[in-house]
Order: C-alpha cells, then sequence, then structure tokens
C-alpha cells in the first residue's frame, strides 16, 4: 500500500507540472459537420511523431483528475489539461439532450429486429476505468465513466473480462476477479487490487432493476481457463441477476440448442422484444465454455469483429473484409483499444490512431449495418452517440410541423403535413425498398399494397441508408405517425 500511496504521490505531482505548461485543447469539428471527440492531447499530438508520449501523459493526468473527483473536488475543478473532460454536468446535460431521445427513440424501432440486424451502442473493455478505484489495470483505462454512468448514456452491451487470481481477502485463495490484463499463460499480469466479480455485477443488476424494460448484452471475456472458476461464475450470475422477487433476469440457452461442443450459439434470430416476452432483460455471450454453458451464449461462430477500421469507407462501399452475406448472417462488431500497452505494442503508431473509431467511422459503419460498437472513453457529448443517430434530424420531431413522418432529401426524418403528397417508402423486409407516386400519407399503404409490398418504415441504419439510396433528392414517407 506504501507503493500505491507513492505512485498517486508522484501522480499529483507530474500533473501539476503539466498544469502549468499547458492548456486544454478545443474540440475539433469532423468532416461530416458530426462533431470529432475533444482531443485532450492536442497539444502533445502536435509535438510527437508516435503515441506512447502523449498517451502516458494522458493516461497519468486522467489518474489524476479521477482521484480529484474521488474526493470530492467539484469536477468542474479536477478537468485538468491533457486529460479527459469528466463532468456530471455533461452526464445531466445528455439526459435532457435531443441526441438521447433520439437514441432511445432508435434502440425501440430496432427491438423487433432478429439480433443478426439489430443495433446495440456498446464498449470495449466496459469494467477498465478509473471512475471506481485506483489499480495499476485501471491506470491504463479504456473508460472514464463508471458501469452504471454508461449505461444511462444508452450504452447497451457492456463488456466484463474475468481473471481467476489469488486475492488478500480470500486468504490467497483464488476469486473470478474483473480485470484488464494478460491471460493466466502470463501469470495474470496488470491484475492487482481489481474487484471481484461479485462486486461489479451487482451494479449492472441494479441498474436493470432500475430500468425493467431495457434489454442488456453482457459480453463475459474468459481469462480464467481454469475449470474451477466456472461454478463460482455460475452461482454469481444466477445469484446477482435476479429481480427483488427472485426471478431471473437472464435469457438462458435451452439445453436442446446445445451443439456438439457443449455450448448453444448466440441466436441470432431471437429480438431483444423476445427477450423481454421471456420475462428476461439480459444476454449473456462468450466463448464457448461448458463450464458456463448453461447461462452464456457462444458467439464464437455468430460473430466477427474489426475487419479493416481505418479503411473503413461511407456506405455504401463499406468494409472490404466483410461481404454482404456476412451482414446478413452475422453480427458485426468494431472495437477499439486506447490503452498504453495497445500503443506499446505498436511503437510506431502516429498518435492519432487510424483504427480509432472517430465519429466519422461510426457514422459510415452504422450505415452499413454494423451491429455493435466497442468504443474506448466514451463520453456523453463527444460525438460518437451522436453519430450513430440516423433517424431523426436534429431537434426534429418539431412541434407544428406535422403528425406525418417524411425521410428527407438528405436521409434524416422530419415531420411534415400528412395531406403533402411524397412518395411512400415500400418493403417487405427493411433490405429492398421501391416508392411510389407521389400520394398523401393516408393513401400510403394503399398505394404500397398496389405495388404487392407493405408500407414501411426503417428499424435499423442501414435500412434506413438503403431506403435513402432509392428515394434519393425526392424523400418518402415512412410508415410512422408522430404521436
Amino acid at each position: 500500500m506504501r507503493s500505491l500511496r507513492w505512485t498517486r504521490h508522484a501522480l499529483v505531482t507530474v500533473a501539476a507540472v503539466l498544469l502549468v505548461v499547458m492548456s486544454a485543447p478545443a474540440a475539433q469539428a469532423d468532416t461530416d459537420d458530426v462533431p470529432a471527440p475533444p482531443s485532450p492531447t492536442a497539444p502533445c499530438d502536435a509535438l510527437s511523431p508516435i503515441a506512447i508520449p502523449c498517451i502516458l501523459l494522458n493516461k497519468v493526468v486522467d489518474a489524476v483528475g479521477a482521484e480529484c473527483r474521488r474526493v470530492n473536488i467539484p469536477d468542474a475543478l479536477c478537468t485538468l489539461p491533457l486529460a479527459h473532460r469528466v463532468t456530471q454536468a455533461a452526464r445531466d446535460a445528455y439526459l435532457q439532450s435531443w441526441a438521447h431521445q433520439v437514441a432511445q427513440f432508435q434502440y425501440r424501432l430496432g427491438d423487433p429486429l432478429p439480433l443478426r440486424d439489430a443495433q446495440w451502442i456498446g464498449t470495449h473493455n466496459s469494467f477498465n476505468s478509473l471512475a471506481d478505484s485506483f489499480t495499476v489495470s485501471h491506470a491504463d483505462s479504456n473508460q472514464q465513466l463508471s458501469l452504471t454512468q454508461q449505461l444511462d448514456i444508452d450504452v447497451r452491451s457492456i463488456e466484463l473480462d474475468l481473471h481467476f487470481i489469488p486475492r488478500l481477502e480470500l486468504l490467497g485463495a483464488r476469486g473470478v476477479t474483473v480485470c484488464h490484463g494478460q491471460g493466466p499463460e502470463l501469470g495474470d499480469l496488470g491484475c492487482t487490487f481489481e474487484p471481484l466479480f461479485t462486486k461489479v455485477l451487482p451494479k449492472i443488476a441494479g441498474w436493470l432493476n432500475a430500468h425493467p424494460d431495457e434489454v442488456v448484452l453482457l459480453y463475459l471475456e474468459d481469462e480464467m481457463k481454469n475449470a474451477k472458476a466456472y461454478p463460482s461464475v455460475i452461482s454469481t450470475l444466477d445469484s446477482v441477476l435476479k429481480r427483488p422477487n427472485g426471478s431471473s433476469l437472464i435469457y438462458r440457452p435451452k439445453p436442446a440448442d446445445k451443439a456438439a461442443n457443449g455450448c448453444a450459439p448466440m441466436p441470432l434470430g431471437v429480438s431483444r422484444d423476445d427477450i423481454r416476452a421471456a420475462g428476461a432483460q439480459v444476454m449473456l455471450v462468450g466463448n464457448c465454455v461448458p463450464g458456463w454453458s448453461a447461462d452464456v451464449f457462444d458467439w464464437d461462430t455468430t460473430h466477427v469483429e474489426s475487419g479493416s477500421t481505418s479503411g473503413y469507407q461511407p456506405f455504401p462501399q463499406c468494409d472490404a473484409t466483410y461481404g454482404d452475406d456476412v451482414y446478413a448472417s452475422q453480427l458485426v462488431r468494431y472495437f477499439e483499444d486506447t490503452t498504453l500497452v495497445s500503443a506499446l505494442l505498436n511503437p510506431t503508431r502516429p498518435p492519432v490512431d487510424p483504427e480509432a473509431l472517430t465519429p466519422k467511422k461510426v457514422h459510415s459503419m452504422t450505415q452499413c449495418g454494423v451491429n455493435l460498437f466497442g468504443l474506448d472513453q466514451i463520453l456523453p457529448e463527444d460525438g460518437r452517440i451522436q453519430a450513430t443517430l440516423w433517424s431523426w434530424a436534429p431537434d426534429e420531431p418539431k412541434a407544428g410541423a406535422g403528425e406525418c413522418t417524411l425521410q428527407n432529401a438528405d436521409g434524416r426524418w422530419v415531420a411534415a403535413p400528412c395531406a403533402d403528397p411524397h412518395p411512400a417508402a415500400c418493403s417487405d423486409n427493411g433490405s429492398t425498398w421501391t416508392l411510389t407516386e407521389p400520394v398523401a400519407f393516408a393513401d400510403a399503404s394503399a398505394a404500397c399494397a398496389g405495388l404487392g409490398s407493405e408500407f414501411s418504415l426503417p428499424r435499423a441504419g442501414d435500412q434506413n441508408a438503403r431506403l435513402h439510396a432509392a428515394a434519393g433528392a425526392s424523400g418518402a414517407w415512412i410508415d410512422y405517425a408522430i404521436p
């Protein structure tokens, strides 16, 4: 503990020096009018040809800022140069914002879709945050916000890495620990005083119980590789992920669905509505491990992740790594890694990471049909949540503008008078769209039926992009009456 106190003192000292010599950078604008994440290391990036020095400085001052907030100093005074700006005011403002309302609206639109088509906002190494405690692992953080804060700002996919390591409070016995470190083959290097799984999971369960209409995808990464660990994991999942009345929150695999490897594949034909109808709120996914297969679906064969992030192009080019058949049959995930360790493994990497999930890339990936993002350092105002918004145009639907919904010439939705003539959007699958001649909104269903199709609406970003490609500048009525 003496070394831990010395480390904190050193961090405070270094940050104090930085505070004198550097000033906070301003946010930049991206090329498609989606605001780019504030770059806390911009002054350093301008001087260094590689990422390592700037990331190291950022990690130091991020840790100091977190300690500052932990001792109840007003968070506005803890926003240090080179650090991420983490304030409760930003979180509160987001919860009152148009962006939050639309993110929730889009999530509901996607509820009936099979999971192969649904989209989720997620975080990478969601647990690895300075928000809860200072440890060696947390010092090289992937996140600034706590798990509950992430869920509050519309994150609906959480990742926990599980290790099985000796614990001081267990008198040296091993316990399942949530930690970002090396696997057991390297001695779980990096794991020190991180919290037990039994201390972390209740935070997610508490949030779910406070939000009984929400469904969360929980990714458990197995860094235990020890048969003695899995009964403990199952016991924790079953005892914690439940409601006050004792009913389970878990959408469990059916024994009949288990494959020859002893695990049930993630059911991509199931929807979030199906999960709710089963009385559940959380689907657990991970690698195939027979020891936890009673609760955890195997997604090894049902998802792909991180094709060519640096080369990702706007719709319809997208990522040449995956064809339309992959997007149609698999869950597609992209994630980033902002840790110092990742930079050390690539020492010539430039300060601006070509693999970063910028707002511009997130916007393109959303239009192309990426299902799941693993975002690092998520903050409510950093532009990436906003980049996932494909439906309503900013500040729409406007009061008094009309009670019917039009996909405008730019692909975003606006309120419009129902009597106005516009082509109607017709589709039987959300992927292929046809347009009628201009009609009033009330005549749209009949006009689509005349084409042998149904008046419809997009429920995901790629569906909306395909409709826009078909409708172009003419725009189109979509099947949504504004309440």
